[in-house]
């Protein structure tokens, strides 16, 4: 019984996802004729009011902490933890540094949010290293230029038992050469509403937390491992400790 209704309030929360994301598509459309470095608050304002409107319609709630660790006149590599179709819900709406997000080519060829992704993120070819450098020029002009960059440093979907997967070095070896500081961004609770081995989803908080920025400057790549190993670390005791999913697989553990 219980499954059944997950799988009815799932095609819910489809289609009216789905049904957003037409004019959705026309206000991005909208935004690319205004100055680029404008471009990307816009989005963000276009993202969290749809999300508001569709959230109370499906009965999906937020919960956003650390803003306090936020200077709004910084330029920052954001870097967040990756775990399942959630994520981009969570993400669109709570994130609170505006920012463009670096994507898998892949993603371009979803039908209709293909078109969203393309418009609003910057899309990378992982497979195809001159791709890649290319990628990261335009990521290091953006910051360059003021303007935040996002990425997923696990590089895919988390659907292990352990809080995070390994890092990848690109965001930190683009963060001190632009020497901008990292700020971690942690999304929790999400596993209880979106299990990684299905679809289906249900009703619930998504909590997004902003944790306290690290500091680039001065280091160099030699660094690279350092600040990486300093991310990591923040984030997966922040997960541990604020995540039901993984605190109460912490909790079991030590019964035994």
């Amino acid at each position: 019984m219980l499954e059944a209704l997950r799988l009815i309030y799932s095609v819910w929360v489809f289609i009216t996802f789905m049904i957003i994301t037409v004019p959705l598509l026309f206000c991005y459309l909208f935004i690319k004729l205004i100055p680029y470095k404008k471009q990307i608050n816009a989005v963000f304002i276009v993202n969290r009011t749809f999300l508001f409107l569709w959230s109370i319609v499906v009965g999906m709630r937020y919960k956003i902490n650390g803003l306090q660790n936020i200077d709004k006149k910084e330029t920052y590599v954001v870097v967040m933890n990756h775990q399942n179709i959630a994520d981009m819900i969570a993400c669109a709406f709570g994130l609170r540094v505006s920012s463009k997000p670096l994507i898998k080519k892949e993603l371009l060829y979803i039908p209709i949010l293909g078109q969203i992704f393309g418009l609003a993120c910057l899309p990378m070819d992982r497979s195809n290293k001159t791709a890649r450098h290319d990628s990261k020029l335009r990521l290091l002009g953006d910051l360059k230029r003021g303007i935040s960059v996002l990425i997923f440093p696990e590089g895919t979907r988390n659907r292990t038992s352990n809080p995070l997967i390994s890092f990848y070095d690109g965001a930190f070896e683009l963060a001190i050469e632009a020497q901008v500081p990292i700020i971690p961004v942690v999304l929790t609770n999400l596993r209880k509403i979106n299990r990684v081995d299905t679809l289906l989803v249900q009703p619930g908080t998504l909590e997004i937390t902003h944790l306290t920025p690290i500091t680039t400057t001065g280091l160099s790549l030699n660094h690279v491992e350092q600040l990486k190993q300093n991310t990591f670390d923040a984030m997966n005791n922040y997960i541990l400790q604020h995540d039901p999913f993984f605190n109460k697989q912490m909790t079991d553990s030590k019964a035994f």
